[in-house]
């Protein structure tokens, strides 16, 4: 495992993910993409011969030697430590927490505060955004989403309920709009058929799903405009998006609300149709 010139400890896979997130704005488009891959799977990084990882991103096995000297190790090989030793740790972490659960089953669950903390971690969400979100920003995608002729909208995991919430809100706005078909396979050719004036409206969230990832990255290279709600600057998505909306994350919770997200597809949805009422047109509710 790589050690730090200073002598410290090896490099645990939490560090070399923080670094990862901040170096990534700085590296190159082939690093890039084994950076995301390395994220979005770490396992198959740890399982997989540097060939079999090389083939499925679709470079040569020198640029993963290439990315693991970039981050200070001799070679891919001490790079494939750090992800190795976390399924190991990960494993053990599974086998305490399968025996908490067991011990568990003895006592029946309290619902009550199951309910209650479940509330509280949506309330304490919606809190969050009413904090960090920025009326300036909101009034800019407002307007990005008014004069666009047609919404695309990608949303997958965690965010495809958001996506499902944002595309009922735009149909009862009578706007244009559809969703990305990453199930048939045809969101490339959609957002390959994107005009000028047409948005995309990316959602994701860690682990980001790379379908949504790509997506975005293809429509930026083609010039098109894309509005993406994420958790923060760092994300892929913001990097390669015309305006970003972000959703804090909860440090804490192990299953992340989306209440904060339906929150921000919900005002942007009302602040859509009163603009439309403003210039013209038919109001309609979120």
């Amino acid at each position: 495992m790589n050690e730090p010139a200073n002598g410290a400890s090896p490099e645990t896979f939490e560090a070399l993910r923080r670094r990862v997130r901040e170096r990534f704005p700085d590296l190159s488009p082939h690093l890039q993409r084994i950076a995301r891959a390395s994220l979005e799977e770490p396992n198959g990084f740890a399982l997989n011969t540097t060939s079999t990882i090389a083939e499925t991103l679709g470079i040569q096995p020198s640029t993963l030697i290439r990315f693991a000297k970039e981050f200070g190790y001799s070679g891919f090989s001490d790079l494939q430590r750090v992800f190795r030793q976390r399924l190991i740790e990960g494993a053990a972490k599974v086998r305490d927490q399968v025996e908490q659960q067991n011990a568990r089953r003895l006592t029946p669950p309290d619902l009550k505060e199951i309910l209650d903390s479940c509330i509280e971690a949506q309330v304490a969400a919606l809190r969050r955004l009413g904090r960090s979100c920025s009326p300036e920003t909101l009034a800019d995608a407002v307007e990005m989403m008014r004069s666009a002729r047609h919404i695309y909208v990608a949303g997958l995991r965690r965010s495809r309920p958001i996506a499902a919430y944002l595309m009922y809100g735009l149909i009862r706005s009578e706007h244009s709009c559809s969703a990305l078909d990453f199930t048939g396979g045809m969101a490339g050719p959609q957002v390959s058929t994107m005009g000028p004036e047409d948005l995309l409206i990316a959602i994701a969230f860690p682990p980001y799903s790379q379908p949504v990832v790509d997506a975005v990255l293809d429509a930026n290279v083609s010039g098109r405009r894309v509005l993406a709600i994420t958790d923060g600057a760092d994300s892929p998505l913001a990097h390669n998006a015309q305006l970003a909306l972000f959703v804090e994350a909860d440090a804490a919770a192990q299953l992340q609300p989306i209440s904060g997200a339906i929150g921000l597809v919900q005002t942007l949805i009302t602040a859509l149709g009163q603009a439309w009422v403003g210039r013209g047109g038919r109001p309609s509710g979120a």
